[in-house]
């Protein structure tokens, strides 16, 4: 039974060298992938990795062993204040 094919609507063209063509043709091949299977599947590891890195606070020991004494302090009495106070907005 044929697998339905997904519906890709959206298009991307690019601008390659030669050499860079070849070579990633040939690391397709060598992957049993299709060009547009082997640029999608590197293209897509690359984006999460990139918007993970962008979205990820790394901190060094140090560091989180501070981060966390400060949630566990108490709050400071200007926040207590502020967040007893009634809200104006709905």
């Amino acid at each position: 039974m044929a697998t339905p094919a997904l519906e890709k609507p959206c298009r991307m063209d690019l601008r390659l060298t030669g050499s860079q063509r070849a070579s990633y043709e040939e690391a397709a091949a060598l992957k049993g992938q299709t060009l547009t299977q082997w640029s999608t599947s590197k293209l897509d590891e690359a984006a999460a990795a990139d918007i993970e890195a962008a979205r990820l606070t790394r901190l060094t020991g140090p560091a989180f062993e501070e981060f966390c004494s400060m949630l566990d302090a108490p709050l400071p009495e200007s926040t207590r204040e502020l967040l007893a106070r009634e809200e104006i907005w709905v």
